[in-house]
């Protein structure tokens, strides 16, 4: 976080790398939350994302640590985590850059299940989705596969069901492109006149044609998904 300090005005302070933070547009008081839990919380995630961005973010965390500023959020860390950065140093007999560049290191992986998406998937070719993350996302004490993951992420909820990819390519992860049992059922689809089976009920004719072109690309093409 950008501070002027010293007995130069702000006005007439030298220029140094505090021109340069991305904070210096922000309120400061974003930085400096009265707690660490419920709404402060999220403070201080939204005070952290405007670190992540910074070009100084570095040079702000070392100025933290050289002067021994003991409130507010700088270079990414809260006061609490500085101070667990020194204990840490201390602890495990390490200097304090390798204890800081460790807790820095924690601190800038996304805490977010838009922050994980985001840097987790990647565009593919012809309007698909891929992951270039962790096979198994743990977020909030649970494991998600990254269908699963990116569906609640979309949806707002659990899925029924397995999560498939219902554009030919098992791969994508585009969320328009995923479906669970609930949505795979509508009618209109292979999956919806089995439903109509499972349910004894009467089957319409949206179901039967979509279940009867489904069948025509199984024996042509040896799958029942259309193209892409």
């Amino acid at each position: 976080m950008s501070h002027d300090t010293g007995s130069v005005p702000a006005t007439r302070r030298a220029a140094d790398w505090r021109d340069a933070a991305a904070c210096r547009e922000v309120d400061p008081d974003l930085f400096h939350p009265a707690g660490t839990t419920g709404p402060y919380a999220l403070q201080i995630a939204e005070a952290k994302s405007v670190c992540r961005r910074c070009p100084v973010r570095d040079v702000c965390l070392d100025y933290a640590f050289t002067h021994g500023i003991d409130s507010g959020i700088f270079g990414g860390l809260t006061e609490q985590e500085r101070r667990a950065t020194r204990r840490a140093s201390q602890r495990r007999k390490i200097s304090v850059e390798e204890a800081k560049a460790r807790r820095t290191a924690r601190a800038s992986r996304p805490t977010t299940m838009r922050g994980i998406f985001n840097a987790s998937a990647t565009p593919l070719a012809n309007g698909h989705a891929g992951w270039t993350g962790p096979r198994q996302i743990k977020f909030e004490g649970r494991t998600f596969t990254p269908k699963r993951f990116v569906f609640i992420l979309d949806r707002g909820r659990a899925p029924d069901g397995p999560v498939t990819s219902e554009c030919g390519i098992t791969s994508c992860i585009l969320p328009a492109h995923l479906k669970d049992q609930r949505e795979r059922s509508v009618c209109g689809t292979r999956s919806g006149y089995q439903r109509h089976q499972r349910e004894k009920t009467e089957i319409c004719g949206p179901c039967r044609r979509a279940n009867a072109d489904a069948d025509n690309r199984l024996r042509r093409i040896g799958t029942t998904l259309a193209s892409v």
